[in-house]
């Protein structure tokens, strides 16, 4: 499981997109992880919500690491 984890927790910190929005690593296990993404009025769109392209973005990169 630590090999897991290295591996994905070094690949994530590789990725300067997740540096840039925020987004840090909150849970890895075999088939699931967990990214967060803070708030942040950089990332929102005309309304004050969160840009949806932002959420995709952290929800691809995770569903690709617990695949």
């Amino acid at each position: 499981m630590r090999d897991i984890h290295k591996r994905i927790a070094d690949s994530f910190n590789a990725q300067g997109l997740m540096a840039t929005i925020g987004a840090k690593l909150a849970l890895v296990s075999e088939g699931e992880v967990h990214i967060t993404l803070p708030f942040s009025k950089t990332l929102s769109q005309q309304h004050g919500y969160v840009n949806a392209g932002a959420i995709i973005t952290i929800v691809d990169t995770a569903c690709g690491y617990a695949a």
